[in-house]
This record gives structure tokens, C-alpha cells and sequence, in this order.
């Protein structure tokens, strides 16, 4: 891990006056707020009415960056200035109360990122993610496989990226879901950017590199928001004073993968006959109540039997989201044990913890996190566990009298001579009703179970849209639906500055409800569905100093967890809400297919 360059040069900064500019214009604004609950009027993007209207000329890259006189510029690199929110503010629109759309007359506005200013942060299969200094933002740009003879992959333009991005935020609370903006790599050569990169990625990602200049703006999550945590945020984006806080900032990424299976109440006979046809008898038998597996538990033999992994992961994602305390502390635990992609552990941006690090490095940082308070190893893992569990099922919408959380303990792994149990064991159902139904957790379960209402629905023979060749074309009519409902729901309920309120504030899965029962056709809530089926749980947090929590603004109390005498500053972010090719039902099916036949021979070869 670290910088590609570190000549960032002077491109947001001078002598200071920023932060006090940024920490007075905060503070004037926090002093006339009235209510101490997260507002959803600046960060609700999904309930905006602007129409995108995309560039549809000939363009020699994905998007067109246009350059106007300095007094209307989108773009001004050499007179921007940042705010507190970590974007910048041309010379044009400065003192415009009114935020600009992303797109403006046909044009996309981009904030070009010189490649100096990046740190390279992390990567998964489709996307890498490059931190952009003095900023507090990452810019997360599209992968290609090297051997690809387009130069690209299943790449979704990013205008309808945008919009899906917008049709998503809106099934969510705005709590948990950031905007994104268009960024564009400023470098003059693409290569030698992909070279720098090499010394920082794993080895098994280097099939694939970046060939596309444009990417997706979002807040650095690995920080904690301005909005809860003002001075720190600002310490950390400018780099003043490190020493003047004695605790960091962690930052635990969970993909929580598919939270539901099917049970007997679930259709479960015709479900089995329409995943499982091409099945033998004995292959159907382990999809049920009885001995089932979840999709993620039997996909683990998959990967195994491909060499993708060393071992069986212990974790099972209906643990994660059975809401069960004991329950998701085993979730908890088997992440940890086996990282694999589903588990990282970052501090102060920097991944510290992952499928790369031993165990050691893991018990080494929670050292750190709770220093010198004389407790064990497995108590201080016992406490991060708690402390995961309890910020996973936190309301952030509403205050909670802080009073230390209940500690619970979960026994030790079994002995060696009981090591066939996890591949022995069934995925218990769970109930959906356990889950709070305002924490990130129930809200990612509700989007996931439109794949399970739609599934045995769809044909898998063929992709439900006609021009195949454009996997992505179904976001544009999505978006368009997503307006619709907007537009109905303000007719209904007036533009009053009450009924603004009232909208903005109801209750996500009423919205989810609307929108899907009445707008979406079976394909379209499918393609919803997998996108949370793949999603990112951002958990920030740090350690707070003795009576700090005094300092804090009103708006960072609902945010705050005691426990085991210890409190906590945290904040939960959804992130990775892609939208997936129409290919993917096909695609879903036939991992499942595989993923029980691999299942199947693991079995035969510990039974001889």
C-alpha cells in the first residue's frame, strides 16, 4: 500500500485558511439547525425530479468534459477551492444556493483528478478504488481484462450509472447511501498510470487494468462524516496535528452476500424444479430445510474446487441476518477467520486487515483499538464482535440514551476431531422480522428478496430484452419508472414544505413497496434485487476520548455506542449498488448448478 506520487502540489490549500473557513462556515450552519436528527435534504438523491439528459454525440471517450468561459466554468483547475464536504466549488457557482444537477444541457459535469493527487486504497473484480489526497474522496474507476480485444468488459456507461445510482439511493435512507459524481483521471498516459498501479495490487488481480479514463466520485467512508465529526474530519483531510487524537479511525468493509434461501413456505418444490432441473435427485436434496445450504455456503466449494481459496469460509450470511445476537456473532467471527473478499479492516484509510494479513496483524489492531485497558485477546475480540453486531442493528434515525450494551460471548471453535461439522451443517432460516426495520441490515434483506419473489418467474434461456448486446439498456426505462413514481408521489401529497417533509421521511419499505408493486415488470425488480445481492457494509468508527462527546455536533448523537465502559463514534455506509448486466439470472443459475455439484464431490471424497 501506498502513494503513486506524492507531489501533490497546491490544489486545494493555502497557509491554512481553508480549514478555518470550512470550520466556521460548519459551525454557523450547526448553530441554526433545530433538529439533531440526520436530515435527508442535501443527501436524499434518489428524490430528486431533474431529468438526465445524456450526450449522445460522437465522443472519443465515455463522457465529454466541457470547458466554458471562466464566469460559467464546469471544470477550473487552477481556481477551485474545497469545502468541508470534500467537493469543490468553481469560481462560476460560487455562492449558489442551488446545487447543480450532474448533467447540465446534454453535458456532463466532471471534476478532472490529476493522477498525482491518487493513492491506490483497494480493488474488486470490476472496479478499482484510488484515494484522492486533501479531499476525503475516492475515485472508483472500471477494470478491463487485459487480453480483451475491445479494451472492454460488461462496462455500464456511467451517465446510466448516475441514474441507476439515483433509482437505488431512493429504496434506501439517504443515511446510508452517498452520491456519486464524475471524475476523470487526468493523466497523459494510461500505461504508465497502469504500471505505477502494478506495485501496489495483489498479484491474482492483475489479469485486469484500467483502460477507461472517466470513474465515479463518492466520499472517502474510511473517514467518518464532516457532519458527525467536523474537527477530526478536517485533522485527517489536511493532515494538521496527528498527534492531537489518541484514538484513529477503523474503517470494516462486510460484503454480506445473499441473506435468504428458500423454505418450505417459499414455493420450495417449484423452486427446486426450476433451479435444479438439470440435477440428479440426490443434487436436489441439498436445497431445503433438512440438510440445505445457502447460495454462499454451497458457492465456497465452488471456489475451493477452482483454487480461488485455501479453505471453507465459517461464515453464513443468514447468521449475519437472522438478527439473532449469538447468532451474527458467529457471522462475525467466521468473516474474520477466512477474510476472503467479504472482510476488510482499514485504519486511517489504509487497509490494515484482509485475505493479504495473518490473523496476528488482526489481534495487533485491536490491540490498538483498545489500548491500555489490560483486557485479552479473545475480550478484546469478544468486544469488537459486539461492537460490529450492535452497529449493524443500530436505528441512526432515532436517539438511544447511551447505556452500555449487553456483552455477549460465544463459545470456542470446536476441537480438530469435530472439523467435518461445517461441512455437515445446515443454514438455519431465518425471520425477517428480528432485523430493526430502519438498520442497514433490513434494508439490504428487503431489496435482496425481490430476487427471491422474481426467481423461479424468469426465463433463463434468454435475456428478457430483446437487443442483448446492450446489457444496461433496461437502466434507461428503470429511471424513467423511478421518475414517474416521484411524480405521482408529489401530485399526492402537494409541494408544501409538510408534505416535502412528509416524503422525504417515509418509511423506506412503504417506498420499496410503491414502487416495485406498481411501476417495475418481474425482470426489473430482479435486476434491483442482485444489486443488493453483491453490495458493501461500510462500518467507520473510532474510539472516543474521555467527555468528547460533549464537543460533538447535535447531529453526531445518534451516533454514538457504549459499550463495556467504552464509547464510540460510528457511522454505516451502502456502497457498490452496481447495476448488473441482464445476463445475470443466467449467470445465477448456473453458479447455483456448479456450486451443488462441486458440493457433492467434496462430500464423497471425506465420506471414503
Amino acid at each position: 500500500m501506498g502513494k503513486l506520487n506524492t507531489n501533490y502540489g497546491q490544489y486545494c490549500y493555502d497557509s491554512g485558511t481553508v480549514i478555518n473557513r470550512a470550520v466556521t462556515k460548519y459551525f454557523r450552519n450547526c448553530g441554526a439547525q433545530t433538529d439533531s436528527s440526520d436530515s435527508c435534504n442535501e443527501c436524499e438523491t434518489g428524490l430528486r425530479l431533474a431529468r438526465i439528459v445524456c450526450c449522445r454525440g460522437n465522443r472519443s471517450d465515455s463522457m465529454t468534459v466541457e470547458r466554458r468561459p471562466s464566469s460559467q466554468a464546469v471544470i477550473v483547475q487552477n481556481e477551485r477551492q474545497c469545502w468541508p464536504d470534500g467537493g469543490t466549488v468553481t469560481q462560476g457557482n460560487v455562492g449558489n444556493s442551488d446545487e447543480e444537477d450532474d448533467f447540465d444541457e446534454g453535458h456532463a459535469v466532471v471534476e478532472l483528478i490529476d493522477e498525482s493527487r491518487l493513492t491506490y486504497r483497494a480493488e474488486g473484480n470490476a472496479n478499482i478504488v484510488l484515494a484522492v489526497a486533501d479531499s476525503c474522496r475516492v475515485l472508483r474507476l472500471q477494470k478491463s481484462t487485459i487480453n480483451a480485444q475491445s479494451g472492454k468488459d460488461l462496462i455500464v456507461d456511467l451517465h446510466r450509472f448516475i441514474k441507476y445510482s439515483r433509482v437505488v439511493a431512493s429504496l434506501f435512507s439517504c443515511r446510508y447511501v452517498p452520491e456519486p459524481k464524475l471524475g476523470r483521471l487526468d493523466t497523459y498516459d494510461l500505461e504508465a498510470f497502469n504500471k505505477k498501479l502494478t506495485e501496489f495490487r495483489p498479484v491474482n488481480r492483475l489479469d485486469k487494468e484500467v483502460r477507461v479514463r472517466d470513474g465515479i466520485l463518492y466520499p472517502d467512508v474510511a473517514f467518518l462524516p464532516i457532519k458527525i465529526d467536523p474537527i477530526l474530519f478536517l485533522q485527517q483531510v489536511f493532515e494538521q496535528d496527528p498527534k492531537k487524537y489518541p484514538f484513529q479511525t477503523y474503517c470494516v468493509e462486510i460484503k454480506p452476500k445473499q441473506g435468504w434461501s428458500f423454505g418450505p413456505d417459499d414455493g420450495e418444490d417449484f423452486a427446486r424444479q426450476m433451479l435444479f432441473s438439470n440435477c440428479d435427485s440426490t443434487s436436489t436434496e441439498l436445497v431445503g430445510p433438512n440438510v440445505g445450504k445457502c447460495r454462499y455456503c454451497l458457492y465456497q466449494y465452488l471456489k475451493l474446487q477452482k483454487k480461488s481459496i485455501d479453505k471453507i469460509s465459517k461464515y453464513c450470511p443468514l447468521d449475519l441476518f437472522s438478527g439473532k445476537p449469538i447468532r451474527m456473532l458467529n457471522a462475525i467471527k467466521g468473516l474474520i477467520g477466512a477474510p476472503q473478499n467479504n472482510f476488510k479492516l482499514s485504519k486511517n484509510g489504509r487497509i490494515v486487515y484482509g485475505e493479504q494479513q495473518e490473523k496476528t496483524v488482526f489481534n495487533r489492531i485491536l490491540k490498538e483499538i483498545f489500548q491500555r485497558d489490560g483486557r485479552t485477546k479473545e475480550e478484546r475480540k469478544t468486544i469488537f464482535m459486539n461492537l460490529m453486531k450492535e452497529i449493524l442493528l443500530k436505528d441512526f434515525s432515532r436517539y438511544e440514551s447511551l447505556c452500555d450494551r449487553r456483552l455477549l460471548t460465544i463459545r470456542k471453535d470446536r476441537k480438530k476431531k469435530d472439523k467435518n461439522f461445517i461441512h455437515q451443517r445446515t443454514c438455519c432460516p431465518i425471520n425477517n422480522q428480528l432485523l430493526p426495520k430502519n438498520c442497514a441490515l433490513k434494508q439490504i434483506l428487503d431489496l435482496q428478496l425481490l430476487v427471491k419473489s422474481c426467481l423461479t418467474k424468469l426465463n433463463s434461456d434468454k435475456p428478457y430484452r430483446q437487443d442483448s448486446t446492450d446489457p444496461f439498456g433496461y437502466v434507461d426505462e428503470l429511471y424513467e419508472k423511478h421518475l414517474d413514481c416521484l411524480e405521482d408521489c408529489c401530485s399526492r401529497v402537494g409541494t408544501s414544505s409538510e408534505a416535502e417533509s412528509e416524503r422525504r421521511t417515509a418509511d423506506t419499505a412503504e417506498r420499496l413497496m410503491n414502487f416495485t408493486n406498481f411501476y417495475l415488470n418481474e425482470e426489473e425488480k430482479y435486476q434491483l434485487g442482485a444489486t443488493a445481492l453483491d453490495c458493501s457494509i461500510m462500518i467507520t468508527f473510532r474510539r472516543l476520548a474521555d467527555r468528547e462527546e460533549d464537543r460533538l455536533p447535535p447531529a453526531a448523537r445518534n451516533h454514538i455506542i457504549s459499550i463495556e465502559a467504552m464509547k464510540f463514534l460510528v457511522n454505516v455506509t451502502i456502497t457498490d449498488l452496481d447495476p448488473k448486466s441482464i445476463h445475470h439470472h443466467k449467470k445465477y443459475l448456473k453458479q447455483i448448478h456448479d456450486s451443488i455439484g462441486a458440493y457433492r464431490e467434496f462430500m464423497s471424497r471425506i465420506k471414503r
